[in-house]
């Protein structure tokens, strides 16, 4: 499904290879990463409140990026 959404934003194959790509190598990177950095960042502050507030924060980003995502629009 998620493969879906980058064909009904690109004009042709080569478009929504290009940015399925670019998008599925950030995520895993993210994936991958992220919960290293939040641990860390846990033992940093000896405490979950920093950690969480950047979450919620990031969560808020995506939220503000996913409605910019979801307008009826064409990219390139």
């Amino acid at each position: 499904m998620v493969t879906m959404f980058f064909v009904l934003r690109t004009k042709d194959a080569r478009q929504a290879a290009s940015l399925s790509g670019m998008a599925q190598s950030f995520g895993y990177m993210l994936a991958a990463i992220g919960p290293l950095l939040f641990g860390m960042l846990h033992d940093w502050t000896k405490g979950w409140t920093l950690p969480l507030l950047i979450q919620v924060i990031l969560a808020i980003a995506l939220l503000i990026a996913g409605i910019q995502a979801s307008k009826n629009r064409m990219i390139g």
